[in-house]
């Protein structure tokens, strides 16, 4: 991948991430439109249309300047609210919840074509205005323009209710959990099925040594091109490891790719290795598992604060981020790339269980220690980790020492006997999954 296709690709992220998108292409189709209306009105099929079905129509030329200003003044107001609405929307987000899940709600679809069918009705009756003439007569008022521009305003009121229904319940906690919970596992499973366990890997004993190739650049890593890093993997027959995430923060000499040979004098090879991977000095939002996790965990961060006060939303933040690691836990093995011939180029490890759940639990049951029903439905979702971890017991260790860190806090912030007497209940339900019960939980005395 050049520099060129690299520069467009960035690009080509901001645009789409932008809440201009749609509603600019709608808009510029509308104004096309417009001008379209116009020179059909001229043709012979214009012409004809307007003498045998819209010859009933009042075409006084006055009358329809009052239709089209009334459509162009009503849709403004409802393009005015509607904006209005979307920047409350995003500033109680910003404020109730977590910046991060603005991206969400502007990269909205039907939210963006709502503004753009608003915005574009507005070109396309301001167009059809200019188009009258001092001193015209009956003959030249685009009727069959006026129509559309009449069922174009019907769109919007249409389209403006369903906003007001949709912007309604997209601010609702629950909604935007369910949201990300969505978005999140449908980036698992295209992660799991883009690069899978194989024998390749299975069979591949590891290299005597592996060699850190550094960034040159230096940001937030936007996008990683793994078919183009494959490729050149296969033309100088190396094997890469991926030791970054999407969204991680790197500076320039940071090793972020791993060889199975030294390649450090090859400045060209660098230099092409460094396209395949997309940096940004604004901190990426992106649809990745990491990232989704992130998201729902700062909800349940932000419910818990002094200001916010809504444990029942951090629980059930805490809810889906069972779910999701639940289904994390599932798919936790090394995955790889193989070239054409079926040789092993890319191998990307995954985050381990245990640094995921020091992650994103950690904020959680930090500010939720004092909370007894907090510190109870974290020993709870682990738990429920350990009952999906009892055939292959892979992660029985990780689990458990988050459930020591959480009883030793609840051992310092929970005082109530009555309380602590709940917490030993959930303490001894765990204790009862463990195989070993010399290695269990000791509970609160």
């Amino acid at each position: 991948m050049n520099k060129i296709y690299k520069r467009l690709n960035q690009l080509y992220l901001s645009l789409t991430g932008s809440i201009a998108l749609w509603p600019s292409v709608i808009a510029l189709g509308f104004l096309s439109l417009g001008f379209f209306a116009l020179y059909f009105e001229r043709t012979a099929w214009g012409i004809y249309l307007e003498r045998h079905f819209l010859s009933q129509l009042n075409s006084e030329p006055e009358n329809a300047r009052i239709v089209l200003t009334t459509i162009a003044s009503g849709t403004i107001t409802l393009m005015v609210f509607s904006f209005s609405m979307v920047m409350i929307v995003l500033s109680q987000a910003t404020s109730n919840l977590t910046p991060r899940v603005v991206p969400g709600l502007i990269s909205d679809k039907m939210n963006q074509v709502v503004l753009g069918v608003n915005i574009g009705t507005i070109l396309y009756t301001l167009i059809l205005l200019l188009s009258f003439k001092p001193g015209e007569d009956n003959a030249s008022v685009p009727m069959i323009g006026i129509l559309l521009g009449v069922l174009f305003s019907i769109s919007c009121v249409g389209l403006f209710v369903y906003f007001i229904h949709s912007i309604s319940r997209a601010i609702k906690p629950d909604t935007i959990l369910t949201r990300i919970y969505g978005i999140t596992l449908a980036a698992l499973e295209k992660e799991t099925k883009a690069t899978q366990e194989n024998e390749a890997l299975k069979r591949f004993k590891g290299s005597e040594s592996w060699f850190d190739v550094q960034s040159k650049e230096g940001g937030y890593l936007r996008l990683l091109e793994l078919e183009s890093l494959s490729k050149l993997a296969q033309r100088e027959d190396l094997i890469f490891e991926v030791v970054v995430t999407i969204g991680k923060f790197i500076v320039p000499g940071f090793p972020f790719l791993r060889s199975n040979r030294d390649i450090q004098d090859q400045e060209a090879l660098l230099d092409e290795i460094q396209d395949c991977f997309v940096f940004s000095l604004e901190e990426v939002v992106s649809s990745d598992f990491e990232n989704g996790l992130r998201q729902v965990s700062e909800v349940g961060i932000k419910a818990l604060s002094p200001g916010i006060n809504d444990p029942g939303t951090a629980m059930g933040a805490l809810d889906f981020l069972t779910l999701l690691l639940i289904q994390r836990m599932k798919s936790i093995t090394p995955s790889c790339l193989l070239d054409e011939n079926q040789d092993l180029r890319i191998i990307k490890r995954p985050t381990p269980l245990a640094k995921l759940l020091y992650q994103f639990l950690t904020p959680i049951r930090t500010y939720g220690k004092g909370d007894v029903m907090v510190v109870r439905k974290l020993l709870m979702s682990l738990q429920y980790m350990l009952y999906a971890d009892q055939l292959q017991k892979a992660h029985t260790n990780s689990l458990l020492q988050q459930v020591q860190v959480i009883r030793d806090d609840a051992h310092s912030n929970v005082q109530n006997p009555a309380d602590r007497a709940e917490i030993n209940h959930v303490l001894s339900a765990i204790n009862a999954l463990i195989p070993d019960q010399a290695s269990g939980i000791a509970l609160l005395t």
